[in-house]
């Protein structure tokens, strides 16, 4: 037996979320409504406000160097406000290691529900609106997760393109993540599975601490899905990484980052290995698999890293400035755990 609670409608600005409740406790979040796998008892409606999608200077450029421009990806608790911890810890990263003459920019957009050719188009306006307001011409792009594939439309765009100096794909699922088709499938379809209950647990319990909510831009991530190509005269190079399956690199790897994060990630991997037990998908950073974050070639795999290092760990944001802004080195430093 259920019942629904309308809270609010939703406009241009406003979005429309449910959580469903077995009696007073949240159980599920969604941006629709689902044939729950689950029990409960209601389901509730809730209104959030979508992010305004703009380009947001955290720091002005003191030299002539291209500035940086960071597009984050998916980002599921964005419908409890815009500054979430996912984009506060992806601009303190950068802050932190980026020198202080050298500009820094964030592409914000809403991520979950407006879908990414709209906001690649917003991307393309501010950029050039950017480079005639400021006497930089070009750019670096640091896009993670979704917000590369946001960035290959973009880039098909050939006056964005002129305002491209260097890109890298961090973490981006090029063709595709498995984790995707999980979530957006109908659950009810895993019943007949031996290991049900697991699955349930991981996914019910994966939805309430905020690691993804239901949303229609997963359709963007799900495994095999084409995108648009990246053009032949854009410099770019792809950040993948992996888990190893070994304790000394997973507890370097959450002493040295946000713990939280880490054994999400971590956690996650174990999952895809009863998921996917044999196979290319079992090689994965938490979220995206590496043949997917390593296509099209021109690939840095970080050993021992998980996804949400992209955004959190040092070395891996100074390994992208070594490559925005080389400086010439006797040999390559090989970062691994």
């Amino acid at each position: 037996m259920s019942s629904t609670l309308t809270f609010a409608q939703g406009n241009d600005d406003y979005g429309i979320y449910y959580v469903y409740y077995n009696t007073i406790v949240p159980v599920y979040k969604t941006l629709y409504k689902i044939d729950p796998f689950f029990e409960y008892t209601k389901v509730v409606e809730y209104r959030w406000k979508r992010s305004e999608t703009r380009l947001v200077e955290i720091r002005k450029p003191r030299n002539q160097e291209p500035s940086v421009i960071l597009i984050h990806g998916i980002d599921p608790n964005e419908i409890n406000g815009e500054w979430t911890n996912y984009k506060n810890y992806f601009v303190d990263t950068w802050k932190r290691c980026l020198p202080e003459e050298y500009g820094l920019y964030i592409f914000v957009y809403p991520s979950l529900d407006i879908p990414l050719e709209e906001s690649a188009k917003k991307l393309v306006q501010e950029i050039q609106k950017l480079a005639l307001s400021t006497e930089q011409k070009c750019f670096n792009f640091y896009a993670h997760s979704m917000g590369g594939l946001l960035l290959r439309y973009a880039l098909q765009d050939s006056g964005f393109r002129n305002h491209v100096a260097k890109v890298i794909f961090a973490g981006t699922p090029h063709i595709g993540s498995p984790f995707a088709n999980f979530i957006v499938m109908n659950k009810k379809i895993l019943k007949l599975r031996n290991d049900w209950d697991y699955l349930k647990m991981i996914l019910i319990s994966a939805n309430s601490v905020g690691i993804f909510i239901e949303a229609p831009n997963y359709d963007y991530l799900l495994y095999g899905r084409e995108h648009p190509g990246i053009p032949e005269t854009v410099e770019f190079m792809n950040f993948a990484s992996v888990i190893k399956n070994n304790n000394d690199p997973i507890v370097q790897n959450i002493l040295r980052t946000e713990p939280f994060s880490s054994v999400v990630m971590i956690f996650l991997n174990s999952v895809s290995r009863v998921i996917f037990p044999e196979g290319e998908f079992t090689k994965n950073d938490g979220m995206v698999p590496l043949i997917s974050a390593t296509a099209f070639g021109k690939s840095e795999i970080f050993e021992g890293f998980d996804h949400a290092d992209f955004i959190l760990s040092d070395i891996i944001v100074k390994n992208a400035i070594e490559f925005f802004y080389p400086i010439e080195k006797p040999e390559k430093v090989s970062w691994k755990n």
